[in-house]
């Protein structure tokens, strides 16, 4: 059992009592956001079952069809877009893990300095609203020397949910010149029990109802404070899942052509050249490892599409590989032991794919204040989320901000 601390027990004991003053006060106070990223939870995960809490969101608020991602559809990027609103070749983080020119490796990094575009907590701290952030990848440390009012770092992956609410309805708690009116968490969702045992495991099920199972606790924790006339909840995903069944070595066709590389990436691969390369050569080692599988496509760092959006030159690879679902790249020893599983009937699944592949699409819910009673969303794109949340607080967007707000708002 989850004990709530003395100062939101008091709280949540006293408020019923005098929920009509509690109510007046609430709709007169500053605006409140409150986001949390589920991550890997797919579009349509949440029709599997079930599920109180996310179908009251859809109930009392809205749910888009999907939400989708940026390229490459992956944690980090998915993460750093929401909150920047902008796209990896402008933030800077084009994948969970990459090599930068002159700092070096990065690998899921909690220095919010590796960010190159202003995120969302820092924007709104520089505009006067306090900020609280959960895990939210890039929010660990201080951006160019601006952090957030309240921080929970470092990262823990086996920090329950249950702690999370609590803190959140800490937050919330709070009297009003210190309660924070951006609230940022992030969430296990559905992403390991998809990696592990694919987009089909009926291990789904039992981890998404203990996500919902928290979130009820939120939704009620936000009901006994009183809080929905000036609270905004939003329930994002940085990406999908999709199940994997083919899996590559690249750098072992590397290694046999006797080209020097580094290759980093499961669904869309950097190859960072380690020395003297012949153009030529690299091309046709790519095609020929590539000849067998429909839908792959490589390019020359110069020759990135633009719709991809990740021409970052100090970061991207020298080349880049593409793959379509259901292969990925996996080095050496993994590449064959993932494929001794599935012959064995282990399902995996991966993310990072093209956004508008059905199975990357993430979900988008939004309850409460400014959310109108008859708003109906399709596509919502994940680098609209921040200047949503930014219109909601009546500040700007962050600085390199593209994203429109998701649906009009009057004053």
């Amino acid at each position: 059992m989850t004990y709530l601390r003395p100062i939101l027990l008091v709280a949540l004991l006293w408020l019923p009592l005098t929920a009509a003053a509690q109510s007046s006060t609430a709709s007169a106070g500053d605006p409140i956001v409150v986001v949390l990223s589920w991550d890997g939870m797919r579009h349509d995960y949440p029709d599997l079952a079930d599920f109180p809490a996310l179908e009251r969101l859809e109930a009392e608020g809205v749910r888009a069809r999907r939400l989708t991602p940026v390229f490459p559809s992956d944690t980090f990027p998915g993460h750093v877009s929401l909150a920047t609103g902008t796209y990896p070749d402008r933030h800077g983080i084009i994948d969970n893990v990459f090599l930068d020119r002159e700092k070096g490796r990065y690998s899921y990094s909690p220095d919010a300095n590796w960010i190159e575009a202003e995120p969302l907590w820092t924007a709104t701290e520089r505009q006067g609203v306090k900020t609280a952030t959960y895990f939210w990848v890039g929010s660990e440390t201080d951006w160019h020397g601006l952090g957030t009012s309240y921080r929970v770092a470092p990262f823990d992956s086996k920090r329950p949910e249950s702690a999370k609410v609590d803190q959140i309805l800490e937050w919330l708690a709070l009297p009003d010149p210190e309660r924070p009116g951006l609230i940022m968490s992030y969430w296990a969702g559905a992403d390991h029990v998809g990696h592990d045992d694919g987009p089909g495991s009926p291990d789904l099920i039992p981890q998404i109802r203990g996500q919902d199972m928290q979130l009820g606790r939120l939704l009620a924790g936000i009901d006994a404070l009183g809080l929905w006339p000036r609270t905004t909840l939003m329930l994002v995903s940085d990406h999908g899942m999709t199940a994997v069944t083919r899996y590559l070595n690249l750098q072992g066709a590397f290694d046999d052509a006797g080209i020097g590389a580094v290759v980093i990436g499961a669904a869309v691969a950097q190859i960072y050249l380690t020395g003297p390369a012949d153009d030529e050569a690299v091309q046709t080692t790519l095609a020929s490892f590539l000849a067998d599988v429909p839908g792959s496509a490589f390019y020359r760092r110069q020759d990135l599409p633009d719709e991809f959006r990740l021409r970052r030159p100090n970061r991207v690879g020298d080349w880049v590989a593409v793959l379509p679902p259901p292969y990925a790249f996996r080095p050496g020893t993994e590449s064959w032991l993932r494929r001794i599983a599935i012959f064995f009937g282990r399902e995996y699944g991966m993310h990072g794919y093209d956004p508008k592949l059905p199975d990357m699409g993430g979900v988008f819910y939004a309850m409460g204040r400014g959310v109108p009673a008859d708003l109906a969303l399709d596509d919502v794109r994940q680098v609209d989320v921040a200047a949503t949340v930014a219109t909601l607080l009546s500040v700007e967007p962050p600085a390199q901000s593209e994203g429109q707000p998701i649906w009009p708002m009057g004053e």
